[in-house]
């Protein structure tokens, strides 16, 4: 890495270079973390604005790509007639202040009758409650109670397989309004498939700057190199800290620029990157 850094300048800089296989050829094998959620589902019904428990209860975890299946057959009349209710809850994100998105989708009715659907979406924190009506007739519903807690998972990812070097030139520039100041150039390391970060973080409380960029060179065709981007972070506001998450696809040949921005408020203040790849 090399560096050039005004004296005012206060970043701190964590860079995670890509490692290339060990030695013989053999890489451990990766192990991460998920968030997942577990989510119990009862089933309610409400009558007259009074809600009568059913004690129809299902549990559930959700991953990222493993969707949460719930089937409930809730009793609905006297004579022994019952609702099917069939749930599919989708964990779609992670907020950037930490809630789990959940995509909900119900079909229920009684049966020899078509079903009625319904959908919404709804966040969970660190543990997190909500509901959810899926069916009616008359004054009468079928309400779902929704309780949910974020979990931790380890996983085992497959070995990255490593493609060609890659070498990142990032220029970091601060951004105040029209005013563009150059503040340091770094190099970053990096094979096609592991991704490389460049990130800092200072102050505290209401001044807090703390960004991340994030690059993975995904291909390269000839002379042209395809690059997911992900920055994300908080910078200060007038309205108190904001925060800043978005992903961009970059298609850039050889020795060309592109340039990420990580900035809030109007007019505009924060950090641009300056991404110029070689291959």
């Amino acid at each position: 890495m090399r560096g050039v850094k005004p004296p005012r300048s206060s970043l701190a800089i964590a860079i995670a270079l890509a490692l290339a296989p060990a030695p013989g050829g053999y890489a451990a094998t990766p192990i991460d973390f998920e968030t997942h959620v577990t989510l119990r589902v009862e089933a309610l019904v409400v009558e007259g604005g009074r809600a009568k428990t059913t004690g129809v209860v299902r549990e559930g975890e959700i991953g990222p790509t493993a969707p949460g299946v719930f089937d409930l057959t809730v009793p609905w009349s006297p004579r022994g007639a019952s609702v099917k209710v069939h749930l599919t809850a989708r964990l779609t994100s992670i907020s950037p202040d930490g809630e789990a998105v959940l995509q909900l989708a119900a079909d229920a009715g009684p049966a020899g009758r078509p079903p009625v659907s319904a959908s919404r979406e709804t966040r969970i924190a660190d543990e997190g409650s909500g509901l959810f009506e899926v069916f009616g007739e008359g004054d009468r519903r079928i309400v779902l109670t929704l309780q949910g807690e974020k979990v931790s998972r380890a996983i085992v990812r497959p070995p990255a397989v490593v493609g060609a070097p890659v070498r990142f030139v990032i220029g970091v520039e601060r951004v105040d309004g029209e005013r563009i100041v150059l503040l340091e150039t770094n190099e970053l390391h990096t094979f096609v498939g592991q991704s490389v970060e460049y990130s800092f973080r200072q102050g505290a409380d209401e001044g807090l700057e703390s960004v991340r960029l994030n690059l993975l060179p995904v291909a390269i065709s000839g002379d042209v190199v395809t690059i997911d981007a992900e920055i994300s972070g908080a910078l200060p506001g007038t309205g108190g800290t904001a925060l800043v998450s978005h992903n961009e696809r970059i298609v850039a040949s050889r020795q060309s620029t592109s340039r990420l921005t990580a900035t809030a408020g109007t007019p505009a203040a924060g950090y641009r990157f300056q991404v110029t790849p070689d291959f």
